[in-house]
């Protein structure tokens, strides 16, 4: 869990989120190159209702990959509208599977938990700790699956999964974590279904930029619109709630 934490207190000095002294620091110091990182993306997503009429949070996030094609997701979620902050750490492999992950819930105002996983052959061991106390997990998973952790920037990575050759509506496997407002109910995770629908390819333009991307449908009701090798999602909207995420901030190399 070291290293996940370490990866994180460099990526809220990059989004300002540490104190002024250690941005100067790091503004000071020359851009070198890093042999762990092929490249890397960051971004940043505007929560708000389908009509854009109202915001309702942001989320921050960036992809390290790394020379083996395995991948680093960090993400700092605000849903100010829930009153909910969401802090997670992915790591996955070169074909999109979960390695480990780290996650901190705070919703409604009340601290949730925090958990961390980490795939052990077919199981997934994770250990949890908050207001429901400490809980220890084993769960058997399935061939391939992706993590539910609830970041918009990893929802892109639940179409890895997705057979392009064989079409249609697909039934997938989620991780799915608990992050519910229920500060009883642990941070843990569990196997749910997850159907997946390639849409085709559309050119949409967003306030980061125009991308190309492949649209695929969710659970029946959430599309979204993914570009490049690194599946970053540009566009996602759940018209059934009323909610669209746009990229409102991007920047690759």
């Amino acid at each position: 869990m070291t290293l996940l934490f370490a990866i994180l207190i460099v990526s809220m000095s990059s989004w300002g989120l540490l104190p002024h002294a250690a941005q100067a620091a790091e503004l000071a110091s020359p851009v070198l190159a890093n042999a762990s990182i092929a490249r890397r993306a960051s971004g940043q997503y505007r929560y708000e209702s389908l009509d854009g009429r109202e915001v309702r949070g942001s989320e921050q996030f960036q992809i390290l990959v790394r020379p083996d094609e395995s991948r680093t997701l960090i993400v700092w979620h605000d849903l100010a509208a829930k009153n909910a902050q969401f802090t997670v750490v992915q790591q996955v492999d070169p074909q999109f599977q979960p390695i480990e992950a780290y996650v901190s819930y705070w919703n409604e105002g009340r601290y949730k938990g925090s958990a961390f996983f980490r795939r052990d052959g077919a199981v997934m061991r994770g250990e949890a700790e908050g207001p429901a106390g400490r809980r220890s997990q084993a769960v058997t998973l399935p061939a391939r699956f992706s993590f539910g952790a609830h970041p918009v920037a990893g929802d892109g990575w639940h179409t890895a999964n997705y057979l392009a050759e064989q079409g249609g509506v697909q039934q997938l496997s989620l991780f799915s974590l608990e992050a519910g407002p229920d500060v009883t109910k642990s941070v843990q995770g569990s196997i749910v279904p997850l159907s997946i629908e390639r849409l085709g390819e559309e050119t949409v333009e967003v306030p980061a930029g125009r991308f190309s991307t492949t649209r695929y449908r969710l659970a029946g009701m959430n599309d979204i619109w993914v570009t490049g090798p690194d599946r970053v999602v540009v566009k996602s909207e759940i018209p059934a709630r009323k909610l669209r995420y746009v990229l409102v901030e991007y920047a690759a190399r």
